[in-house]
């Protein structure tokens, strides 16, 4: 899907952006290896809980490193 693989684009730009500005190693950190976590991490969660309508991912710093928080959007999609 064209929306959610643009959506994806968006968060490894940023997670990248947070990455070099942490400076972590970006040496073989791949857009399909970012997108197939994210979507891992979506499945995983959509498999867990029946209401989720979306997942969202926020970047942010822990312990000097990127990382990601997913946020679940809960309700039926009309």
């Amino acid at each position: 899907d064209d929306d959610r693989t643009r959506y994806h684009r968006e968060v490894f730009e940023e997670f990248l952006q947070v990455k070099i500005a942490c400076g972590e190693p970006t040496d073989g950190f791949t857009f399909d290896k970012f997108a197939r976590k994210l979507q891992k991490n979506t499945q995983d969660i959509l498999d867990k809980h029946a209401d989720v309508r979306e997942v969202q991912f926020t970047v942010y710093v822990k312990d000097g490193k990127a990382a990601l928080k997913a946020k679940i959007v809960r309700g039926a999609s009309s």
